[in-house]
């Protein structure tokens, strides 16, 4: 099995990381939509970060989500 990482310079050790994976996780145990699991996480990066352009604030939450969550498998 072989693992996928986005290169995302440690962004997981963030505070904004933290508080990302923690409402995305929140939402999922709930058992919100895949949409609203992401907005909740993206949401929860821009509290930390409200000077980052939502954009942009939206793209490194998600890879911090992915990097957590998502396992590619290659086969061969």
């Amino acid at each position: 099995m072989m693992s996928w990482s986005a290169a995302t310079n440690d962004l997981s050790a963030s505070e904004a990381a933290a508080a990302a994976l923690k409402e995305f996780e929140r939402a999922r145990r709930a058992g919100r939509s895949s949409v609203e699991c992401y907005r909740a996480g993206v949401a929860a990066w821009r509290r930390v970060h409200p000077d980052q352009s939502p954009e942009y604030a939206a793209k490194r939450a998600v890879a911090v989500i992915l990097e957590r969550h998502v396992k590619l498998r290659v086969e061969e």
